[in-house]
């Protein structure tokens, strides 16, 4: 009898939790304590990785800067799972593999995850939910484009691409990374979404590519194509001796740095056109932050670059992310009110 009744307890036990995690999937409604914590958990996450990474949130209204967070949370997070070291192709895929049970369900509106769900997942939820409400499906073409282009890029672990190859995946890889962006934070780009997005978007890959070199080398990405090889005179394979030292004494940063300010002088030549102020203003900034690497030369592999002040800006913002982003939010706004920084910074260089 005694038996009989611990296993019925132990049943009912089982039901209770199970009713209990079906109460609680992820998403949750708006303004509610788990969508509070699930978007500052994101913010949270970015902001231990650098502020670059954290302040660009700042910078949308609120619906904007949560359902950003939660994207680029996701992005982050899963990118880092797939860019470790130790990660073999096979098993990069075989993660793929395994996400796409939990991708393809948010693209068809049937995404819920239970609370207990690893955190990426959460976030992936919540910003599937908010994005059928707030923006009625606009993004999700840019986040199929994402999505696609990292089995792209584990694809082409330990291959030297083409030029042609290396644009196309920067430009659905970086290129949807900023269209999804300026998307969600609701920006008035007067008519300009795909340019800017483009521009930004391959001057910030090939800045990551030129800056995570020997990293990137390490984990099996080669960020040097064979057309850029030949312009430097070097034919090397992947597996040569000192690949990386060799490219960069060859001169592969100072041949990415000129592409890069080719992008960014675009970027502010097109920003005239831009009506809103602040906005403008932004983009300027952010032309500025992504060429500070070549113009303050630390050209070097494992440099690192973040908005000027970002520091300081982060020890004075509190740990509470909810506090935190309304005061940053004005701070931004203050912040790009003035002009440029430094109004010397791009001087056109010869043959640009």
């Amino acid at each position: 009898m005694n038996y009989e009744k611990k296993k019925h307890n132990t049943i009912n036990a089982s039901i209770v939790l199970s009713v209990i995690a079906v109460s609680t999937l992820c998403p949750y409604t708006c303004g509610t304590g788990s969508y509070v914590a699930t978007v500052n958990a994101a913010r949270h996450y970015l902001r231990n990785r650098d502020f670059l990474t954290y302040a660009s949130q700042l910078v949308p209204e609120p619906v904007g800067s949560e359902t950003w967070s939660l994207a680029w949370g996701y992005m982050r997070r899963f990118d880092d799972m797939l860019d470790a070291p130790t990660l073999s192709k096979k098993a990069a895929f075989s993660l793929l593999e395994r996400e796409r049970s939990i991708v393809e369900p948010g693209f068809a509106g049937d995404l819920k995850v239970p609370s207990n769900a690893p955190i990426r997942h959460r976030w992936l939820a919540q910003f599937f939910d908010n994005e059928r409400k707030y923006y009625s499906g606009e993004a999700l073409p840019v986040v199929k484009d994402l999505y696609e282009s990292a089995w792209g890029d584990v694809e082409r672990k330990g291959i030297v691409l083409s030029q042609k190859d290396m644009d196309a995946l920067l430009y659905k890889k970086a290129r949807c990374f900023f269209k999804l962006y300026f998307i969600l934070s609701d920006f008035d780009l007067g008519g300009h979404l795909d340019d800017f997005s483009y521009l930004l978007g391959m001057g910030l890959g090939m800045l990551d590519d030129m800056l995570d070199v020997a990293q990137d080398y390490e984990a099996g990405y080669v960020n040097i194509t064979r057309e850029e090889m030949e312009a430097l005179g070097v034919d090397l394979e992947p597996g040569d001796q000192d690949f990386v030292k060799k490219i960069v004494d060859a001169g592969y940063m100072t041949l990415k740095a000129r592409k890069i300010l080719s992008f960014m002088l675009k970027v502010r030549d097109l920003s005239r056109c831009i009506r809103d102020p602040l906005i403008s203003n932004f983009l300027l900034r952010l032309s500025e932050i992504f060429a500070a690497p070549i113009l303050e030369e630390r050209m070097v592999p494992g440099q690192r670059y973040f908005f000027k002040g970002g520091r300081l800006a982060d020890l004075i913002l509190p740990r509470n992310e909810s506090v935190a982003y309304k005061i940053g939010h004005k701070f931004i706004k203050f912040f790009l009110i003035y002009p440029q920084v430094i109004s010397s910074f791009f001087k056109r260089p010869s043959g640009i």
